[in-house]
């Protein structure tokens, strides 16, 4: 093992200890097999030196087109088309196991689900990795599978950064998978509806957290599980529903699965939208989250989700592209983006937005 400052790092050395930002954030776990994405990531956070074990593995030298963007090369790395593959077949079983749930079949094991959805999280390798995964999966034509495999795999990340133990990351993993099981219940046309709903529409759709509560009951699951199900949209202030239920009543896992179920929701596709910008969606946590969230979660997953885009290519109100460099700890949703050789920072910058993720 050697110490090794991060300029020195190439493709191939592996790490031999966990390295932490200089706030206690994790950055990259021991063991991981560094790239130059990972080596731009320490960078962009600091890093000044990095352990690193003796052995390392050999990295093919493919030429990268300049002109690819973050997220094109993570799509055309082998890690994403064997990540992809996985994730879509997962989907397929579940879309299976969830409608065996509703439609009351007996000897449905549900911790073969789970244990499915950890797979995943063993092949994406690390936080920083899965991220950038599950971003490139957006557009994923599907809004209650691929979205409960999201918000179960996000709310595992999010464990981490509140530090839990393996046993609570197990327990959120499980609620966010099941938090919309019945939603399953609703009658397609609704669900599927391109245009806005009616309110009666809405009154049905708004009845779906009970009718997950009682799919769950019925298989006599955690009752933290149920919790999640029943209280996903409901808001600290007493603005939610189905029951109108302020933070005293709110279940902590609760509270953590609706942040991970509404970030999900607003960056990913629906058939009435295209997926939201997420310095958008960050933004109005930003704004309206503290009233609406419970603060310690809110703040912890805005301060940790937020560093994920950096190195992220993005396209500005004006047509200009450039890369996030900096996130802005006072306003997490206006980065530094570096076009060229200037650096603009859109705290300062009210009259440019970040208009598009490419």
């Amino acid at each position: 093992m050697k110490s090794l400052s991060v300029k020195k790092l190439h493709p191939g050395m592996i790490t031999a200890e966990d390295v932490y930002a200089f706030d206690g954030k994790l950055i990259v776990p021991a063991g991981i097999v560094l790239t130059e994405n990972i080596i731009l990531k320490m960078d962009s956070f600091d890093i000044f030196s990095v352990r690193v074990a003796d052995e390392q593995i050999t990295v093919s030298a493919e030429p990268e087109e300049s002109s690819l963007s973050y997220n094109q090369k993570i799509r055309m790395s082998p890690e994403f088309k064997q990540f992809k593959k996985s994730y879509e077949s997962k989907i397929e079983a579940f879309r299976s196991s969830f409608n065996d749930l509703v439609t009351h079949a007996e000897n449905v094991d549900m911790s073969e689900s789970l244990a499915q959805t950890l797979e995943l999280l063993v092949e994406s390798g690390n936080a920083v990795s899965l991220m950038d995964m599950l971003r490139n999966m957006r557009d994923y034509d599907d809004s209650t599978y691929a979205h409960s495999i999201n918000v179960a795999l996000i709310c595992n990340i999010f464990a981490g950064w509140l530090r839990f133990s393996e046993e609570e990351k197990k327990l959120i993993t499980a609620c966010g998978l099941f938090h919309d099981l019945g939603k399953l219940t609703i009658p397609d046309e609704i669900i599927k509806k391109p245009g806005k709903l009616t309110e009666k529409e809405f009154e049905i759709v708004k009845r779906h957290p009970i009718e997950g509560y009682k799919i769950l009951e019925r298989l006599n699951v955690n009752q933290e599980i149920m919790d999640a199900a029943l209280m996903h949209h409901e808001k600290c202030d007493g603005s939610g529903y189905p029951y109108g239920f302020r933070a005293a009543n709110i279940s902590k896992y609760a509270k953590i699965v609706t942040i991970v179920d509404i970030y999900d929701a607003m960056t990913s596709a629906r058939v009435y939208r295209q997926p939201l910008n997420p310095f958008d969606v960050i933004t109005e946590f930003e704004n309206y989250g503290l009233q609406k969230y419970d603060p310690h979660f809110i703040l912890t997953f805005l301060e940790n989700v937020v560093n994920s885009y950096i190195n992220q290519r993005v396209r500005l109100s004006n047509g200009m592209e450039g890369d996030v460099i900096f996130i802005n700890p006072v306003h997490l949703g206006r980065p530094t983006v570096k076009v060229g050789s200037e650096f603009i920072d859109l705290s300062t910058h009210k009259e440019l937005d970040i208009e598009a993720l490419l």
